[in-house]
């Protein structure tokens, strides 16, 4: 049942997020697909699978929540609500680079683009897959990696590339909290600093694995 769900979610995740034009439709089909990577991990029931579960839910978790901060805030300071068209992130780049730069970042390490975190944790669950003898949800989950890479890259083309066809209320009353914005930061950071020392959240996954087989 597991490896049914796997793959289902692992399909349908990404296949459905190529036609969403609305960004948070986009992140929740892009969650469904991220499900399937930790079914998968689930299914293949060994300490490394587990390992690589744990792994990839936390890093996944912290993404995904700075990815929807970062939405948030651009919905805020573009038209001083919630953003729901991808198309209304044009040029964001231009009027808020810290901003840009932080979805990039999240929406690049979702993607599986190394050296970010994402595709270290991809990159267990998929060895993990293949050495159990998993070999076809591996290659479907690969397949399913770089299809959706398609979608995320298209955000980030939006952001960095279209020209801006809605003015930002930046200049005016509209101001990001310094909560919000620390979030952001602590978050962005987190990602961006794994690459230099990944063993407190690689550490913490084991430890967690073994707990859960020694039980």
């Amino acid at each position: 049942m597991l490896l049914t769900t796997s793959l289902l979610s692992l399909v349908i995740g990404t296949v459905v997020g190529l036609a969403q034009y609305r960004i948070k439709r986009l992140l929740a089909f892009s969650t469904i697909s991220h499900v399937g990577f930790l079914l998968l991990a689930l299914s293949v029931n060994s300490e490394e699978s587990i390992t690589s579960f744990l792994f990839y839910l936390m890093q996944y978790s912290i993404t995904n929540l700075d990815a929807f901060f970062v939405v948030l805030a651009l919905g805020y300071l573009i038209q001083g609500s919630d953003v729901s068209f991808i198309s209304q992130l044009k040029g964001q780049f231009q009027a808020n680079p810290i901003l840009g730069l932080s979805l990039a970042i999240c929406l690049f390490s979702m993607a599986g683009i190394p050296p970010l975190v994402g595709f270290f944790a991809k990159y267990r669950v998929l060895y993990s897959a293949i050495e159990n003898g998993y070999y076809f949800l591996a290659i479907v989950g690969i397949l399913a990696s770089v299809v959706s890479a398609a979608y995320y890259l298209r955000v980030i083309r939006v952001i960095h590339f279209d020209r801006q066809n809605t003015p930002t209320l930046q200049g005016g009353t509209q101001r990001l909290t310094s909560v919000h914005s620390y979030v952001i930061a602590v978050l962005t950071l987190f990602i961006l600093l794994f690459i230099l020392s990944p063993s407190l959240l690689l550490n913490s996954s084991n430890l967690l694995a073994l707990s859960l087989f020694t039980a």
